[in-house]
């Protein structure tokens, strides 16, 4: 006979076994069905990854992939293929359907953008380097082709004063430059290199284009990096800045733009030339603020230069001028009293300056109402005027104000 106590031992045996098999299996089955819950949700998660990615790409494809009508079905089907369809032909129809990529428009658009390096001349006038010491100083800038024949668009600034210009296409050749001419209202210059066959932009209308839209630039930013695409979309169609103490009216992009850039090419999603950059904020509060030169404004200027060297119909003044603030003698000692003007350092003969009676030495303070206190300023008042019109400066000569009635020439090289 069995002692009540060995009997009770072995149930709680046998039950402790029958709960640790039970709980072995509970944990079996949990891990199991962790495991293949994390195999469906790993599944699930994949494929909800690539039907994202295929909505994504979906409208694309079907952008890309327009449906043809029965009867274009029906012709394609029976014509035979069509050998003489050209790399132009094709250009032009992605480009009616807006459906170049971003690489095919910097496929399409640099070899007709260039580098351009210049050295210019520059005269020192301040004390810590010497006045009148001359020294040779390097620039760049870059430019787009206009014809097969090397009439290359630049910005005024970018060439202006220079002694030398040399020109490096997207193939790495270079050639050296002549400046055919310039017009810094509008900073437009049309310089020529000695070269045949080149690719010349395809000029596009930037009357048309609407914020938001995309663009690329393409240029030689630091002057090193020639050849850089830059993307970006219109910030603005027409913003009205002041560059240079030149008030401009240009289009406003967030494309990366450099030192460097200016004269490069401002490209349209069809590989289109819509603009000539030219300015950028150089501010450490402000990012992505470029502004480029519409090319519709300045189609006519572009045409004169390659034409006559110049731009026809400006209005001309004729005086060399220099910037200067007014000082007042009071007994032994000289002060400043803040005004600023232009004087005249050279009236050309024959001159409309000339025939009004101006003279070296004098001051000028006004153009009609217009202030006048630097050369800037001259130069933006007489561009209200055309050759032809009249109006009245007034000037300070030997310490007496005067005026003076100027009936403006017309601007040629020959001035």
């Amino acid at each position: 006979m069995e002692h009540p106590e060995t009997n009770r031992a072995r149930r709680q045996g046998r039950l402790s076994v029958g709960v640790g098999l039970f709980l072995t299996c509970l944990v079996l089955t949990t891990i199991i069905g962790l495991f293949g819950g994390l195999m469906i949700s790993n599944y699930t998660h994949n494929n909800y990854v690539m039907y994202a990615e295929k909505a994504e790409t979906a409208p694309v494809q079907r952008e890309l992939q327009q449906p043809a009508s029965a009867a274009d079905s029906e012709a394609e089907a029976s014509a035979e293929p069509n050998e003489a369809k050209t790399k132009a032909g094709t250009v032009a129809s992605f480009a009616e359907n807006n459906q170049f990529t971003k690489a095919q428009i910097v496929e399409m658009s640099a070899p007709s953008v260039v580098g351009i390096d210049t050295v210019t001349t520059v005269t020192t006038n301040n004390f810590w380097y010497g006045y009148g010491q001359s020294y040779e100083a390097p620039g760049s800038g870059s430019g787009v082709i206009l014809t097969e024949e090397g009439y290359i668009a630049t910005c005024a600034h970018v060439v202006e004063g220079a002694k030398s210009v040399k020109v490096t296409l997207n193939d790495d050749t270079s050639y050296d430059a002549t400046i055919v001419g310039t017009d810094k209202k509008n900073d437009i210059a049309i310089i020529k290199i000695e070269a045949k066959n080149l690719t010349p932009a395809i000029v596009g209308d930037s009357e048309i284009l609407t914020v938001g839209s995309d663009v690329i630039a393409i240029g030689n930013p630091l002057g090193e990096l020639r050849g850089t695409a830059t993307a970006g979309i219109i910030s603005a169609t027409n913003r009205t800045i002041e560059v240079e103490g030149q008030a401009m009216t240009l289009i406003q992009t967030d494309a990366a733009i450099s030192p460097g850039n200016s004269g490069g090419g401002l490209f349209d999603a069809t590989g289109k030339l819509i603009g000539i950059v030219n300015a950028k904020v150089s501010d450490s509060r402000a990012e992505g603020l470029g502004f480029a030169i519409p090319v519709n404004s300045v189609l006519d200027e572009i045409s004169d230069l390659l034409n006559y060297g110049y731009v026809k119909g400006r209005p001309y003044l004729g005086v060399a001028t220099q910037d200067v603030t007014l000082r007042s003698r009071d007994r032994m000692w000289y002060y400043s009293d803040g005004t600023r003007c232009v004087m005249v350092e050279k009236v050309v003969p024959g001159s409309a300056a000339e025939q009004a009676g101006i003279q070296a030495g004098d001051l000028i303070l006004k153009l009609e109402d217009k202030q006048i206190a630097s050369g800037d300023d001259l130069s933006s008042a007489i561009g209200a005027y055309k050759p032809g019109d009249t109006a009245t400066l007034t000037l300070q000569r030997d310490g007496k104000e005067m005026t003076v009635e100027v009936t403006f020439g017309e601007y040629a090289p020959a001035n």
